[in-house]
């Protein structure tokens, strides 16, 4: 591998402005940006299921909207807006005929009990500017008089143009007699005064990251009255966004992380998740940093920068991990300095080869951050083995002050550049050296050829990783972050 396993954060950041990419991205999720059509629209479509049912036959029902009001939305989502009337939508991208949608409707309606009376929204939303023939019209009205399958459907055929839309409901009216409901439906989306809120859980929900306005981009400072749809809303704001975070990527000549490393006693994360976000893999949670830690200097002086916070989190993809005994100990042993492997040889701890070296890291949080293996959270438990954990208690007793970590940083560099040639990761490691193309020195540096991470350990004696100790971890975190943000020129103070 030439580049680390995992896109930069910057590289995820998105804005979907549309329907489907926004419909991709967030799957079951979508239903917490869902917002209700005006009530005209509502109503509208409540009339027509009503009217089809009181006849006991399908509905074929032309919608006609500017580009952007959220047609696609309304159509796809009639039983989040509707429900109790409608089932989910079917996507329908075939030939427009009698076989082939009574095919795919008996096949939706064999995921619902027999006796479910409610009514099947068909959307046609590949024909834009293209109406039905005269004989796609026909199959239309053929179908919708078919018994079990038919009769229950509502074909919802979208379109811009509203020429287009009444063309096509006359048409349909010719052959079919008169609907129930006067066509074309002319709809609206959601109320100008509900954008914010939609732009504001778009962003946070598709980026599983809370805090993000705070980069720059905020919906609240978009007039909605300024836009002719929401569509024109969400797009503005999009592009707003993407040029923002393309900045950002190129203030740098090469993309820069930041793991935050707790070497202790502790064989999990313990309190890490706490500070961290619970949907990107041990990504530092800034709000809960503050929260965190309150009262001390740092966080006092992060409080009233919280925009800067968020952006050096982003920027740096700032993570912090838990580095247990049975990730240390193995590294220590095989290239420490030679008082501490001539202490852990006298424990028996036996020295260690490369492969089990790599092994014993990539079980824990770092190693699987470094293989790409990341999950949602940290690990939360874990079972170190007693040699291991006897090891650093024995090693802790000396303290890790006065310099006394340096060696051992030193030496899970040596760790890190075993794992890296044993799973081919493409990187070479330095301990202590300043970065090649910004002033930072970090304890440790996995330099690849785009971007290099830089790690920073804390060694500490103990259960550390426990709730006492959450505002003193906190704190850290963040002075790591404000002489990070500093080093690198992003705050004058």
């Amino acid at each position: 591998m030439t580049a680390s396993p995992e896109l930069h954060l910057l590289e995820q950041l998105v804005f979907p402005a549309r329907y489907e990419t926004l419909s991709a991205r967030l799957g079951p999720q979508l239903a917490s940006v869902l917002v209700n059509p005006e009530t005209e629209t509502q109503n509208l479509l409540e009339d027509a299921a009503r009217g089809m049912m009181a006849r006991g036959e399908g509905l074929f029902l032309p919608i006609h909207a500017p580009s952007g009001t959220g047609k696609t939305t309304l159509a796809n989502n009639l039983e989040k807006f509707l429900p109790g009337l409608f089932t989910p939508t079917i996507l329908f991208s075939g030939n427009v005929n009698a076989d082939s949608l009574a095919r795919e409707t008996a096949h939706h309606l064999s995921k619902f009990p027999a006796n479910d009376q409610k009514i099947v929204p068909i959307n046609i939303d590949h024909r834009e500017g293209n109406p039905p023939t005269g004989t796609e019209l026909s199959e239309i009205k053929r179908f919708l008089r078919q018994p079990g399958t038919g009769e229950k459907s509502m074909i919802l055929w979208p379109d811009t143009q509203a020429e287009i839309s009444e063309n096509m409901s006359v048409a349909y009216s010719n052959i079919a007699g008169r609907p129930p409901v006067k066509l074309p439906f002319s709809i609206s989306g959601p109320p100008p005064e509900t954008w914010a809120e939609i732009a504001h859980n778009t962003l946070r929900l598709v980026n599983s990251i809370d805090s993000l306005e705070d980069l720059g981009v905020r919906p609240s400072d978009y007039d909605a009255a300024e836009y002719r749809s929401l569509g024109e809303y969400l797009r503005v704001i999009s592009d707003d966004f993407s040029q923002l975070v393309t900045r950002m990527r190129r203030e740098m000549r090469k993309a820069l992380r930041l793991v935050i490393l707790y070497a202790t006693e502790s064989s999990d994360a313990g309190v890490l998740t706490q500070l961290s976000s619970s949907n990107k893999f041990g990504l530092l949670d800034g709000s809960a940093l503050l929260d965190a830690s309150p009262d001390s200097e740092v966080g006092r002086w992060w409080k009233t920068r919280r925009g800067l916070l968020t952006s050096t989190i982003v920027r740096l993809d700032a993570r912090v991990f838990s580095l247990p005994p049975s990730a240390s100990i193995g590294a220590l042993r095989r290239y420490g300095p030679e008082p501490v492997r001539a202490r852990l040889d006298t424990l028996g701890i036996r020295l260690p080869g490369e492969t089990t070296i790599a092994r014993n890291i990539e079980r824990c949080d770092l190693g699987k951050y470094l293989l790409g293996q990341s999950k949602s959270v940290l690990e939360t438990k874990g079972t170190p083995t007693t040699s291991s954990l006897l090891a650093f208690q024995y090693l802790a007793e000396d303290g890790f002050t006065s310099g006394r970590d340096k060696p051992l940083n030193a030496a899970m560099a040596e760790a890190l550049s075993a794992l890296s040639h044993q799973k081919d990761l493409g990187y070479t490691t330095a301990a202590e050296r300043q970065l090649d193309f910004c002033p930072l020195i970090p304890d440790n540096s996995l330099n690849f050829e785009n971007e290099s991470i830089c790690l920073e350990y804390t060694w500490r004696a103990q259960e550390f990783l426990i709730a006492k100790n959450r505002g003193n971890i906190a704190a850290y975190c963040l002075r790591k972050l404000k002489n990070y943000s500093r080093e690198l020129n992003w705050t004058p103070e």
